[in-house]
């Protein structure tokens, strides 16, 4: 018996569409279970998916900032009722950002799923098409944070812009400074990447003060190797602040 055939109904599942690809989850004895396949989960395999699994959810919970992509989902699904969770539901006191319109509501969901574990500040680093640092104080304050381009796809730029250089592996060498391409390479990669998210941090230790680290994405195994400071790994944070949203507007 398959994990989906063993959850009983009255169950919820919830969505985060992204920028690339587009993510479900439920709980099964308190755990989150992904439904999505290795490799890219399209729109059309997702509600493919929700067609066959329909009987087993009383309701879908769905958030992200892909308009399109959800307006197609919300217009396509008829089985099980759909409940869309927007920036607009976030309590404005909760939000320390000038541009609340166009925040990624996936950035505040992670920082509210991280300071669902803890009693401190976190800072938690969601590591995706894009990298985000984002600070979020004990009383669940979003102070806003950083947007920087993705681990791969920023290891890809030298490749493909310089292909004569060599290729090197994402790790960081241990003399400074790189005394052969290949170690130059991976400080210009690897240990620039490296350096620019520990000075963040930094930099948020400076205006706040001391605070948790979170890594969620689907690189966050990769951010983790790369940080020397504690972290705590939890590929599932916009899951648990989307969960933690949703019952608070209930």
């Amino acid at each position: 018996m398959s994990k989906i055939d063993s959850v009983s109904t009255n169950k919820k599942l919830f969505l985060d569409v992204g920028n690339s690809s587009i993510k479900g989850a439920f709980k099964q004895q308190m755990q989150w279970e992904t439904i999505h396949p290795e490799g890219n989960f399209t729109a059309s395999d997702l509600l493919q998916w929700i067609e066959d699994h329909a009987s087993k959810f009383n309701e879908i919970v769905l958030s992200g900032v892909r308009k399109d992509v959800i307006q197609a989902i919300k217009g396509s699904l008829t089985k099980v009722p759909l409940r869309e969770i927007t920036i607009q539901d976030i309590p404005r006191e909760l939000l320390d950002y000038k541009t609340v319109e166009t925040l990624g509501i996936d950035r505040f969901l992670a920082c509210f799923g991280a300071t669902s574990q803890t009693s401190n500040s976190v800072v938690v680093i969601d590591a995706g098409t894009a990298l985000t640092l984002d600070f979020m104080d004990q009383d669940d304050v979003f102070h806003g944070g950083v947007i920087a381009p993705g681990i791969n796809h920023f290891m890809q730029v030298l490749p493909e812009k310089a292909p004569a250089l060599p290729k090197v592996e994402l790790n960081v060498p241990t003399t400074w400074p790189g005394k052969s391409t290949i170690d130059s390479l991976k400080w210009g990669q690897a240990g620039f990447y490296k350096m620019a998210i520990e000075h963040i941090l930094y930099e948020y230790e400076k205006e706040f003060g001391s605070f948790e680290l979170y890594i969620t994405g689907g690189s966050g195994a990769k951010i983790q190797s790369l940080l020397d400071r504690e972290a705590k790994h939890r590929p599932f944070l916009v899951f648990d602040g989307l969960e933690r949203l949703s019952r608070s507007l209930s």
